[in-house]
């Protein structure tokens, strides 16, 4: 843990310099799509990406249908050099997208998402065998909510598990599971104080923080958040921290990624400030609700161009200080932000692997950021 000491006590984050670590590939070797919605976590030393979305032969809005993945894809290190490892051939017990998931010291935990049948309840702890080359998948007791787009945090093997998409509404749930335990159950926390989805949640400090995220409404055009949430695990409370901005004006933030990193910090890399979606969103409660053909082809076509004139996502790096309650921020992506993912740690370095890019498009890229 020193590095990380030794970073944390640096005065400020001023950039991060970001590397491609390596490419996902289907079992043929040859380059993949890329999933949204993927699991990412590190266990043993290795990262794992697995399950995800992708269009495989049209898009979305051409009546591409979508694909969930069960792959599991390992990529192990040696010294500054990235493979995968193609002996381990393991696969999720179900394709799976957009569950939650968080690294813990015990493996990766996922809970919820959705495939072809819909919402999922499921939970399962991934972890690396490294003498047995092998991915060991264990069960961990049914979600008591079907959900999706839901947040993960790990304390200490606790892991929280924060909002997300019920079938028909956003949720304001709490629960958790001590993985300590020999029996491990799912328990009700205080509630947050409204419901949330695909927000980042990071512990730092014996807080957790949820960072941004959206709710469904009954319009069918979501409520995007620029909201910093904090539940205080010792007075058992939630309280609401500093507004997201970049040092001179508020943005909303949802589906993007982030981490705690050192003693004080949380740092946010890109997301969907809305922008796009609200547009895309206001067209499609548009098109459901109007009886002319003429006129639901012609929003279709609009529709469409904006999906396919789309310049990618809000792509700023945004730094929070747990200590001052200030949001600055650091820096932009050289790369098309990564959104429906999940960011993690990996020796000090933050990993963004897969997620999309563009409507319907992802990306197979892994992405290593150097902490400076």
């Amino acid at each position: 843990m020193s590095a990380t000491v030794g970073l944390s006590q640096q005065k400020n984050i001023s950039k991060i310099e970001w590397q491609k670590a390596a490419q996902l590939q289907n079992a043929d070797g040859s380059l993949s799509l890329g999933f949204a919605g993927p699991i990412n976590g590190v266990t043993n030393d290795v990262l794992i990406v697995a399950g995800g979305a992708n269009f495989q032969d049209k898009m979305p809005w051409e009546g591409g249908k979508k694909h969930y993945s069960k792959e599991i894809h390992v990529l192990e290190k040696n010294d500054k050099t990235f493979h995968w490892n193609k002996k381990s051939i393991a696969e999720l017990p179900e394709p799976i997208a957009y569950c939650g998931n968080v690294s813990t010291s015990l493996g990766i935990v996922y809970v919820g998402g959705e495939n072809e049948n819909g919402l999922s309840n499921k939970a399962h702890i991934l972890n690396w065998n490294s003498e047995k080359n092998e991915i060991e998948i264990k069960a961990l007791p049914d979600f008591p909510i079907q959900i999706t787009n839901i947040a993960l945090v790990n304390v200490s093997n606790v892991v929280y598990a924060i909002g997300g998409d019920e079938a028909t509404k956003s949720s304001d749930l709490v629960f958790s599971i001590d993985l300590n335990k020999a029996k491990p159950e799912w328990k009700s926390e205080p509630k947050l104080p409204f419901a949330l989805a695909n927000s980042v949640a990071v512990f730092q400090n014996e807080i957790i923080y949820v960072v941004g995220g959206r709710t469904k409404t009954a319009s069918g055009i979501s409520d995007l958040h620029n909201t910093t949430l904090a539940f205080n695990l010792k007075k058992q409370i939630w309280e609401t921290k500093a507004i997201i901005t970049d040092g001179k004006k508020t943005t909303n933030f949802s589906a993007g990624a982030g981490v705690a990193f050192g003693k004080h910090y949380i740092i946010i890399t890109g997301g969907d400030n809305g922008e796009t979606f609200h547009k895309i969103e206001t067209y499609l409660s548009q098109i459901s609700q109007t009886a002319s053909e003429e006129e639901k082809a012609k929003l279709i076509a609009e529709k469409n161009i904006l999906n396919t004139t789309h310049q990618g996502f809000y792509n700023a790096v945004l730094l929070y200080d747990t200590l001052k309650n200030k949001w600055t921020k650091i820096g932009e992506l050289p790369f098309l932000a990564h959104v429906t993912t999940t960011a993690v740690l990996w020796n000090d370095k933050i990993v963004l692997s897969n997620g999309e890019i563009k409507p319907g498009i992802r990306t197979p890229n892994i992405m290593l950021g150097t902490i400076k």
